[in-house]
């Protein structure tokens, strides 16, 4: 992400330019979408909060003046702000395309904003195309149409109906060639792992099996040659050793990646995430890692359109995970509330039915930490009333710790908290 640290630096070149405006809480989507946009062929601009004196207003309208589109990441925190709504609106004084990203499902956003084009980059069943990988191909599809109507400023100018002609051709072969690249992708990917996989012919032992049947005859046949088979025989040991030795198992490091080093440490997403032994979802499950799991990258690889992390765990093993399952956000920790009354020594309790919320604060709109299982164990260490309810301060079994709701854990854990 280097190359973006600075909006202004980019060499000039035909591709559209897209200035990404994030808040900060939100910088590591932003630079997983500069990455994505970059990969496929646009300029991304991304504001880095080094304003040198400049104030946010003229650095910004810089920023926007610059691109020839503004995607604008949109979070419940950021989302009636109204910055957002000064961006949009000097965007739209200016003609840019304007597309929304949502990271995360909204609750409330500023009235100004609503009827923009929208892209949900979350997995919704109620909302046709979304998802991380479907969120990508709409973003794309809608910075596209800027790219051609820049085409078409700068091209000489035709009917109406051969343009249209040829925007469709030039589509329908883009799609065409998207397809036999990621067909490519996965032959080789395949090719590889088969390679190290598959049972191989024992070319070696047969020729070695028929040299030791020819020398035995040969020395039927003459026995001055037993003198020279005795010989010989200490190197033919040796030789078949090496030829019937086995082949080394498969790793997940014969797979051959992009050397990839991100300056942040990657962690298994809100819903966890499943580690494989290469990179298709066909692969070996090394690890079900649970949510904000930390994980090592050694490496990348794109396959049909997604990149693979491969990744180092915690105990050694190596793997690779998707990158619409794992986030470079780090996991947040909960705050030191005064009032909190401790509970010594603490007392063991147990999520309900449902399994329980762990917040970084005794209160409803706080943001979760983790969403522990129905029986999950947990200590309690604290306690603190806050309207008609009681919240826990709770240390996880990994040792994290955050507020849990008194009616999320069993009665049982409530009779022993006397609540």
């Amino acid at each position: 992400m280097g190359a973006m640290a600075n909006a202004r630096g980019f060499a000039a070149d035909n591709r559209i330019r897209v200035f990404v405006s994030h808040a900060r809480a939100d910088m590591g989507f932003a630079d997983q979408l500069g990455a994505f946009l970059h990969n496929a062929g646009f300029q991304p601009l991304l504001d880095r909060y080094e304003s040198g004196g400049v104030g946010w207003e003229e650095r910004l309208g810089r920023l926007i003046e610059d691109a020839d589109a503004l995607v604008l990441v949109l979070t419940t925190e950021s989302a009636n702000a109204d910055l957002c709504v000064w961006e949009v609106e000097e965007a739209q004084r200016l003609g840019k395309r304007v597309v929304l990203v949502l990271p995360a499902p909204l609750h409330g956003a500023a009235r100004e904003l609503a009827g923009l084009n929208t892209v949900y980059f979350y997995s919704d069943p109620s909302i046709a195309n979304s998802g991380f990988y479907d969120g990508q191909r709409r973003l794309e599809s809608a910075l596209r149409s800027v790219e051609r109507l820049h085409a078409a400023a700068v091209a000489p100018q035709t009917a109406p109906q051969d343009s249209g002609r040829d925007a469709r051709r030039a589509e329908a072969q883009a799609r065409k060639e998207e397809r036999k690249l990621r067909k490519a992708e996965q032959r080789e990917l395949e090719r590889q792992i088969r390679r190290v996989t598959a049972p191989r012919f024992p070319l070696l032992r047969v020729l070695f099996l028929g040299a030791v049947a020819a020398s035995v005859v040969g020395v039927i046949v003459k026995p001055e040659l037993l003198t020279q088979a005795r010989a010989s025989w200490a190197s033919v040991t040796t030789a078949a050793e090496a030829i019937t030795a086995e082949d080394p198992p498969y790793s997940p490091m014969d797979v051959s990646v992009q050397e990839y080093a991100p300056e942040r440490p990657l962690y298994a997403g809100r819903n966890g995430a499943n580690v494989r032994d290469y990179p298709l979802t066909t692969g070996e499950l090394i690890l079900e890692a649970p949510a904000r799991t930390p994980m090592r990258v050694t490496g990348r690889r794109m396959v049909q359109g997604q990149w693979w992390f491969r990744v180092a765990l915690e105990d050694g093993r190596v793997g690779f995970v998707r990158e619409d399952v794992v986030t470079f956000s780090a996991p947040p920790v909960a705050q030191v509330i005064a009032g909190v009354t401790d509970i010594a020594p603490t007392v063991g309790v147990n999520a309900g039915r449902a399994g329980a919320k762990v917040r970084v604060a005794p209160r409803r709109n706080a943001r979760v930490i983790v969403r522990v299982p129905a029986a999950a164990q947990m200590q309690a260490t604290g306690k603190i009333r806050e309207g008609e309810h009681w919240w826990l301060r709770v240390t996880l079994a990994d040792g994290r710790t955050g507020y849990v709701r008194e009616d999320v854990v069993t009665a049982e854990s409530r009779s022993a908290l006397s609540l």
